[in-house]
């Protein structure tokens, strides 16, 4: 079994066992696509939340309600990339307000040859594809959006990002992290696809994290000299 297979396996089970302790309130689809940042205690996210910014309580900070959120949404794939809108924010309680968690989505070209950023590992959410790092990661994902708006949203992936510990990577970071990072970003994306009403459902199932293979990079050509 090579070092890919053996990190994505201990990943899937640490991410199993996490949200077998939770409690899971994940199935509960109506509260989510109602308010994109209300955290419910218990729930995976909470407990993410929790680990993720090493605070017991955490105070929520709303940038866009739903409505707002999916009416910009909207209107942005029609002009691809779009810009991100800020969408929550976690602040610790006790603790520095550098530490916090912010959460933001835009549209990206379906096509997009966008680099991952450097110094991240690139990861797979059941079928949504990303990166993360030691500052945050990204999942993308696609969103076949009803009606007028289907042959746009054709072009386009939606695009969840969170960044963490602002101006400075977190020490001593784990690839457990990183797969706790990738979780709550999915949890937090299934949100925006349930209230833009994405008729592919494309985060319905629950949230399995595997480490995907690095690209390989493409050597760059070396020019043969004139005679």
């Amino acid at each position: 079994m090579n070092a890919i297979s053996t990190v994505a396996k201990r990943s899937v089970l640490a991410l199993v066992c996490l949200v077998a302790a939770a409690g899971c309130s994940v199935k509960e689809a109506g509260p989510r696509a109602a308010d994109p940042c209300a955290i419910a205690d218990p729930s995976a996210e909470r407990d993410l939340l929790k680990q993720i910014t090493g605070s017991g309580e955490f105070d929520t900070r709303v940038n866009a309600t739903t409505a707002h959120l999916v009416d910009s949404l909207k209107g942005d794939v029609r002009s691809l990339p779009s810009t991100p809108w800020l969408m929550c924010g976690y602040v610790p309680k006790q603790g520095k307000d550098a530490d916090r968690v912010q959460l933001q989505v835009r549209w990206l070209y379906r096509e997009s040859k966008e680099q991952n950023p450097k110094d991240t590992v690139p990861v797979e959410a059941s079928g949504a594809v990303g990166w993360a790092g030691d500052t945050g990661s990204q999942l993308r994902v696609r969103c076949d959006l009803p009606g007028d708006l289907r042959q746009q949203s054709d072009n386009a992936l939606l695009a969840v990002e969170e960044s963490f510990r602002i101006g400075a990577p977190r020490p001593n970071m784990t690839q457990a992290d990183r797969d706790r990072q990738t979780a709550l970003a999915y949890l937090m994306a299934r949100r925006v696809t349930e209230a833009l009403g994405c008729e592919n459902k494309p985060l319905k199932r629950a949230p399995v994290v595997k480490v995907l293979p690095s690209p390989t990079p493409t050597p760059t050509p070396t020019a043969t000299p004139k005679s």
